[in-house]
């Protein structure tokens, strides 16, 4: 199954804590094959209660928090963008839920950086 934008966002917090699926699973009380198939993509879903528990565990900043509650209703989210976003502590959560739902014509999607760029111009020029 694809990789989706929440899997990837907590395969990268976990990984910041340098968590097994196992030790996070202990941690959180939640399966550690649930939490395996929620980063590959198998399971989209999760109950805000779950996600809560996660959060507990892996300790984001209040951004990178609130991208993960607002992935849980984003799943067709591109992964790249979130990926490059997590690691980017500039990037609001309004820049990342705007650039996020961006659509483009044509088969050619920018780059995330890109992307981000644009959407910050964007911005800018609506405070003018």
């Amino acid at each position: 199954m694809a990789q989706t934008g929440l899997g990837t966002a907590l395969r990268t917090l976990r990984e910041r804590r340098t968590l097994s699926l196992r030790e996070m699973a202990q941690l959180s009380t939640v399966d550690h094959a649930y939490v395996h198939r929620l980063e590959t993509g198998e399971k989209t879903s999760p109950s805000e209660e779950l996600v809560a528990k996660l959060l507990k565990v892996l300790k984001p900043s209040d951004r990178d928090a609130e991208i993960v509650k607002w992935l849980v209703s984003h799943p067709d989210c591109d992964p790249d963008l979130v990926s490059y976003v997590l690691g980017e502590a500039d990037v609001s959560v309004d820049v990342f839920a705007t650039a996020a739902g961006v659509r483009h014509r044509g088969n050619a999607r920018p780059d995330p950086a890109t992307l981000i760029v644009r959407v910050r111009r964007a911005f800018e020029e609506d405070e003018e």
